[in-house]
């Protein structure tokens, strides 16, 4: 069964991510980038570090930390330092 196609404008950057998915070799890596990206995106849409909630702890979860969002942030700055790397020649 085929989707539907959908038509938007994009800009050049959102474009060539698209481009970049859709590259993907396997149906399994496509799955497994689709899902990491959508939970990417959520953090960035619902950043955690706040500091200390009415609640009395951070993000207002007791169960959040504050190194847990620090971690994926150096997790994410080695990526893009990895990324530029291998794009330098």
């Amino acid at each position: 069964m085929t989707q539907p196609s959908i038509h938007a404008e994009l800009s050049a950057e959102e474009w060539k991510l698209i481009q970049e998915l859709r590259a993907l070799p396997e149906d399994a890596l496509r799955g497994r980038v689709h899902a990491s990206f959508t939970e990417l995106l959520f953090f960035f849409r619902n950043p955690k570090c706040q500091g200390i909630g009415v609640e009395g702890f951070p993000c207002g979860e007791p169960s959040a930390s504050c190194d847990d969002c620090h971690h994926i942030w150096d997790a994410m700055d080695r990526v893009a330092c990895r990324a530029k790397k291998s794009q330098t020649p």
